[in-house]
């Protein structure tokens, strides 16, 4: 564990900042194998979203480990490098365009209306009370 232990990694946003991906998957490489007794077992990884990735990538980077993984909702590709920032946004968008312009239209308009109102004084707040955001 990176700083030593847990508690000390963990310990304020200073250090949490320095975390990173390979740490996570070597973390899990080398203590939660051995914590479960498993460092002959092989292993089938599976996530979704954030988790989803660190499936695919372990399995990328560990092949001798993971023998698979299933990475659902994963958007291992959406890198500024690789892919354009906006093609989730194209993708979602055609998907309600293709069911109903209408629908899509009230969803494009909602953006404006949140803008407007988090633009307005105290409008911020509003959003967050109205939305239930954490704060």
């Amino acid at each position: 564990m990176p700083y030593g232990s847990m508690e000390e990694a963990y310990r304020n946003a200073t250090t949490l900042s320095y975390l990173t991906t390979e740490q996570a998957l070597a973390v899990f490489v080398t203590d939660l194998k051995r914590n479960l007794s498993a460092e002959a077992c092989p292993v089938v990884l599976f996530g979704g979203s954030y988790g989803g990735m660190l499936a695919a990538w372990m399995r990328l980077k560990y092949p001798h480990i993971a023998i698979g993984a299933l990475a659902s909702s994963a958007p291992i590709l959406q890198f500024e490098d690789i892919v354009p920032p906006e093609t989730f946004y194209d993708i979602a968008s055609n998907d309600f365009k293709c069911e109903s312009s209408s629908c899509f239209n009230i969803i494009k308009d909602s953006w404006d209306a949140i803008i407007a109102e988090g633009q307005k004084e105290n409008g911020l707040l509003q959003l967050t009370k109205t939305f239930h955001f954490c704060w």
